[in-house]
């Protein structure tokens, strides 16, 4: 619901806002999702081990002591999970690892676990017993879920949250009896595709297209082997197939963060392809011979971002934008402070900040001048209420998608402000990536200073860390500071890295991340940072003065081996 009354007042700004969207959004945020999408280890089974490769295709050794693992599946913190059939009937089991290696028995005494699949609360599911689907609670509490009539080799859930199960293996006759079931999260099953030989494995990408991986029939030689795409209506094309100029026998599916699908080829070359969403096919691992893959996904998360700078008006006004990722939606709350600021020592605070939050098309979607104006009980409830009556916040819950915040001071006032985005639901599949803030940088204490806060997981963040001038130029942006210069700070007050031109440091890792700044004077850094509190501050060269854009833009994980 929309706020009518400041809904007629941002109107006035709404001409300025779009240009917001069109120009500086897109230069600071949106542009992370059309250029690329964060590196992502890939682990895949062979016969005794699990094997880790990095996104150039290196590959090692990262558990071993295993007997013919089939099924991976990485839970929400980043641990992997691994189905292991065992020697004998009755020996399977489903060993849970963390990302530092560290293995445990999540569960025992199955008969030939192949499959697995977390859903979106964290239940594990498991193709076992030839025909059925176990669901185990996160404490590992053990339910039959569903059985169907052939043998159960790959799981996969779509976004609003149904089971897709491929079942059915002829592998010696041509029967056709390989089917695709869809299972609602009541479990009710209906038939999703049919006439296929042996399905193996199913992905999902990020447009709702499964992926299934076919090896055919036949004994000694492998006959009507493909990868079929399906479409979320169903409708059926062949990706790759025994018929093509180089065969493709597949044993194993798995699709990253960008889309490109990565088949395993168990039983011809040992290779592991590489196909891009527009269809190019690349050798990403030769004779690799793994069957099941997983991407390792990215678990830490940005909780927190806040920035301080000097509001001013016009172009000089403090503008934070950020995109929400994932399949839920995320609540956060936002705040504008200025007063609060006086009691940290800062001279020339704003005296009564307003806060705006807009869409990605550049739509208003809330307003508040005091924060308990509108929303007190809900604000107070998550105990992020500002310090000052006068100061603002807004409490939301976006789907996934492009937002920007304008923090202004109240009649065209200016003075030292903060803008803050807080992520009050970590638990959910749903994140902020990517936050950037542009204002007037100054000098002294107006210096620009944003504040994050990643949490979560076993590992690392690797972050990329941005201070842009010279390039606002090119979207009508006048005063643009000349010089950037951008320095990380960790909670401890230490220096974590210091930058001036991008490429006088970092230069080669920079541009491999797809997030070079266009000037050659604005600054860069690429850093791997531990959970915790850190401090990116944006300054002038030499003291100069002008309008800037810092941003923070999560880039990967990194494991701990």
């Amino acid at each position: 619901m929309k706020n009518k009354q400041a809904e007629t007042k941002l109107r006035s700004d709404i001409g300025l806002t779009r240009h917001l969207i069109s120009g500086l959004l897109c230069l600071a945020v949106i542009s992370l999702i059309c250029a690329r999408a964060s590196a992502q280890n890939l682990f895949a089974t062979d016969y005794l081990s699990i094997d880790e490769f990095t996104p150039n295709g290196v590959q090692s050794i990262f558990a071993s002591g295993l007997n013919n693992p089939l099924g991976l599946a990485f839970d929400r913190a980043g641990n992997l999970f691994v189905a292991d059939t065992g020697t004998y009937t009755g020996t399977g089991a489903v060993y849970k690892f963390t990302p530092a290696g560290v293995r445990t028995t999540f569960a025992s005494g199955l008969n030939f676990p192949r499959a697995l699949a977390f859903d979106s609360q964290g239940n594990l599911f498991v193709a076992a017993d030839e025909t059925t689907i176990y669901k185990f609670t996160p404490s590992g509490a053990r339910t039959t879920f569903a059985t169907v009539q052939l043998a159960a080799y790959g799981l996969a859930f779509d976004r609003a949250g149904n089971l897709f199960v491929a079942a059915g293996f002829s592998f010696v006759n041509n029967e056709n009896l390989g089917t695709v079931y869809k299972f609602t999260p009541t479990g009710v099953r209906t038939t999703f595709a049919s006439g296929l030989n042996s399905p193996l494995a199913l992905a999902f990408d990020s447009q709702g297209n499964l992926f299934v991986a076919d090896q055919g029939y036949g004994y000694d030689v492998l006959h009507d082997a493909a990868v079929y795409k399906f479409t979320p209506s169903g409708l059926r094309s062949t990706v790759a197939s025994e018929n093509d100029q180089v065969p493709v026998i597949p044993s194993g599916l798995a699709i990253d963060g960008a889309d490109n699908l990565f088949v395993s080829e168990y039983w011809v070359s040992g290779n592991i392809l590489k196909f891009t969403p527009s269809g190019v096919r690349t050798i990403f691992a030769a004779g690799s011979y793994v069957t099941a893959m997983a991407f390792q996904p990215n678990v830490a998360q940005i909780l927190n971002f806040s920035t301080r700078a000097s509001v001013q008006s016009g172009h000089g006004g403090t503008i934070g934008g950020f995109i929400v990722t994932g399949t839920d939606s995320k609540t956060v709350v936002l705040r504008g402070l200025g007063p609060t600021l006086t009691q940290f020592g800062i001279a020339g605070a704003l005296a009564d900040p307003t806060l705006q939050l807009f869409d990605g098309s550049g739509d208003p979607m809330w307003f508040n001048d005091n924060w308990k104006d509108t929303q007190q009980a809900q604000i107070q409830a998550t105990g992020l209420a500002p310090p000052n009556d006068l100061e603002s916040a807004i409490l939301q819950v976006l789907p996934p998608g492009n937002y920007t915040a304008i923090l202004s001071g109240k009649n065209g006032t200016a003075g030292v402000g903060l803008v803050e985005v807080y992520d009050i639901s970590p638990g959910v599949f749903a994140e902020l990536t990517n936050v950037s803030t542009r204002g007037f940088v100054g000098s002294g204490e107006s210096v620009m200073i944003g504040g994050f806060i990643t949490s979560g997981g076993n590992g690392s963040t690797q972050v990329v860390v941005r201070g842009l001038g010279p390039t606002l130029t090119q979207f009508g942006v006048s005063g643009a500071i000349a010089d950037p210069v951008v320095t990380l700070v960790d909670g401890n007050g230490m220096v974590v890295k210091t930058n001036d031109n991008w490429k006088n440091t970092q230069q080669s890792a920079i541009e491999a991340t797809g997030l070079a700044p266009p000037n050659d004077l604005e600054s860069a850094m690429v850093v791997t940072v531990a959970a915790g509190n850190y401090t990116a501050i944006l300054r002038g060269l030499n003291g100069e003065t002008g309008v800037g854009l810092l941003e923070v833009y999560k880039v990967s994980v990194a494991t701990n081996n």
